[in-house]
């Protein structure tokens, strides 16, 4: 799907990381068809941000490929990190605690499919 894209486009994910196949993502990169790319979320992110890995090999090929990219910026997962989600994220984990102390159900409970 991402040569269908325009040639002067440019792609971003802040979504989740399995949105874009990085696999296509460097092939088209590679063939020039992209004008920039920012990845906010990475689909092999766990254990490659939030720790500070500077003085370690990036064993991620991927990753380590993307980021030799000039036009592709790479975020640590950050997009969620403004005022309004962290006090949203806040005040649900807050409610979330209430309710499970007052033995109340809460509408951000998950359960299997016939639980």
């Amino acid at each position: 799907m991402l040569d269908l894209m325009k040639p002067d486009a440019v792609l971003v994910n802040s979504s989740r990381g399995g949105l874009v196949d990085t696999d296509a993502l460097l092939t088209t990169l590679r063939s020039g068809r992209l004008a920039g790319v920012g990845l906010d979320v990475y689909e092999e992110e766990a254990g490659v941000f939030f720790l500070d890995k500077s003085l370690e090999v990036m064993t991620d090929e991927r990753l380590a490929r993307l980021m030799t990219f000039p036009n592709v910026l790479v975020t640590s997962h950050q997009a969620y990190f403004t005022r309004d989600a962290v006090g949203q994220i806040a005040e649900t984990t807050m409610r979330n605690i209430e309710d499970w102390a007052a033995g109340r159900a809460s509408d951000n409970v998950l359960t299997s499919p016939g639980s």
